[in-house]
């Protein structure tokens, strides 16, 4: 079971459009997925219409959980959304309060990835996530910005190592909303592809509204746009991911 978090400390770079496009991807190659939405504000919830009883937040606090299965090979954790916002407070006092998800998740089978989709913040949640997962993914849209978060999500990703908290590796960085047409977009590719390497994918996520479109209709890329760049992208993407990590 490969267990992948998509973590950046900066908000907007497509963390969610990334777990629900790369997942429905996986699943379409016929891998066993299960999304679990750690977001307070639930959007990969939404965006299969899910309205769990219970969710994440009911998971972390008491072991009981509804999980959906959304596409084919494709299921979902839903987040509880304000619960989970007010767990912060309920688990502060535990001692187990990072390792609350690895705990919960031990007897997970099935599955063959475990993608979480993380709120750009560091807190009782997203700390739980790492501490779980195996592999990091950090999308970055292509601004000055969103450059300084993922070196933010690095330091974060090497503390986690540092500390014993998990074993965390980087699976890639990967560029977000690429428009060829700006100067800052080609600057900022540069710069990412200058300073981490290889550590970033050669595939791009490239400005598409379709992608956009997709998420009024409940949609994936893929069934939305399947002769779109955006489907064409999270494909390749998917591709990649399955390469790097020898699957």
């Amino acid at each position: 079971m490969i267990k992948l978090a998509i973590l950046t400390a900066k908000g907007g770079t497509g963390k969610t459009t990334t777990a629900i496009n790369l997942g429905h991807g996986l699943a379409l190659s016929g891998h066993r997925v299960l999304i679990v939405d750690c977001d307070p504000q639930g959007s990969a919830s939404a965006a299969f219409d899910v309205n769990g009883e219970r969710g994440l937040a009911d998971l972390l606090l008491d072991g009981k959980v509804d999980i959906f299965q959304v596409r084919p090979h494709l299921y979902l954790l839903p987040s509880g959304r304000k619960r989970l916002a007010e767990l912060e407070i309920k688990l502060a006092a535990r001692s187990d309060r990072l390792e609350r998800l690895k705990n919960a998740m031990a007897r997970l089978s099935g599955c063959d990835w475990v993608i979480l989709d993380c709120s750009p913040s560091i807190n009782i949640v997203n700390l739980n996530a790492l501490g779980f997962a195996e592999k990091l993914l950090i999308p970055s849209s292509l601004d000055y910005f969103s450059l300084e978060g993922v070196k933010s999500t690095i330091e974060l990703s090497n503390d986690i190592t540092a500390n014993g908290a998990g074993k965390l590796e980087i699976l890639g960085i990967l560029p977000t909303f690429y428009d060829k047409r700006t100067s800052v977009s080609r600057l900022a590719l540069e710069t990412l592809r200058n300073t981490y390497g290889k550590m970033v994918f050669d595939t791009e996520i490239r400005l598409n509204a379709e992608i956009k479109k997709s998420q009024w209709y409940r949609k994936t890329v893929f069934e939305f746009a399947p002769y779109s760049h955006g489907a064409y992208d999270y494909f390749k993407l998917a591709r990649e991911v399955l390469e790097r990590i020898q699957v």
